[in-house]
């Protein structure tokens, strides 16, 4: 099976990206056939191709009204996407790095990664229900910075997206957010839930306000540090 990887960044994240994308070409298995890297610079390279924000989907980030317009726009690049040559591609938020092999594929179908992070929001769950009709199918959460979407079940969930915008300024606050790790996940389980396997991870987590920003020499520390310990991926948050 074939797909892409899609890594979105912030120039908050820039010092981080280059070790997420060293974490990818290693431990990810199979290799993605295509990398896409996106950002508010067109950010790119040899091994990756740069797109800038606003190409990245037909979507104004202006008419999007609620106050992390940028949060939510990251969210709608990853279900709306078209320029990815295949179908399936994986997105991986740029504070992740990869510590261990990851198989995206198992028996021929592409893996849900499950975290041990114990994590319940009700707030996502709130909009899943208003706007999809879909409640929540599991017992753990769906969230874990990186997901392998499918093109045809993204247009499958949301045909309309400039419905979803509209939906988005008509429905969301701090008690109703869309999440699209848990909107996909909960999706696929309910109504195709023999197109994916599950895969259990291992996680850390650093994290400290952007105020006070990560240099490359504490990334690199941190990243030696895990080589051999017990986790397959580790997160470093610049909070805002």
């Amino acid at each position: 099976m074939k797909y892409d990887l899609i890594i979105p960044s912030h120039p908050k994240d820039y010092v981080k990206l280059q070790f997420c994308l060293n974490s990818c070409l290693e431990h990810l298995n199979p290799s993605p056939e295509n990398i896409y890297v996106i950002t508010p610079d067109g950010l790119g390279g040899s091994i990756a191709t740069g797109i800038k924000d606003e190409d990245a989907v037909q979507i104004n980030k202006a008419t999007i009204k609620y106050r992390r317009s940028n949060w939510i726009y990251q969210q709608l690049v990853k279900l709306f996407q078209d320029f990815t040559e295949n179908d399936l591609y994986l997105c991986v938020d740029s504070d992740l790095i990869f510590n261990r092999p990851i198989d995206i594929f198992k028996d021929g179908k592409p893996n849900f990664f499950v975290s041990d992070r114990d994590q319940h929001h009700e707030p996502y769950f709130n909009f899943m229900e208003l706007y999809f009709g879909l409640s929540r199918q599991v017992d753990h959460t769906f969230i874990n910075d990186f997901m392998v979407f499918d093109k045809n079940i993204c247009a499958e969930m949301i045909p309309n997206k400039d419905h979803l915008v509209l939906a988005i300024n008509a429905l969301m606050s701090d008690d109703c957010l869309l999440s699209e790790f848990e909107t996909y996940g909960n999706y696929i389980t309910k109504n195709h839930p023999n197109l994916y396997g599950s895969q259990p991870t291992k996680t850390k987590m650093y994290g400290r306000y952007s105020s006070e920003p990560w240099s490359g020499e504490e990334i690199k520390q941190i990243v030696d540090e895990n080589r051999a310990e017990d986790v397959d991926l580790f997160t470093i948050h610049s909070w805002t």
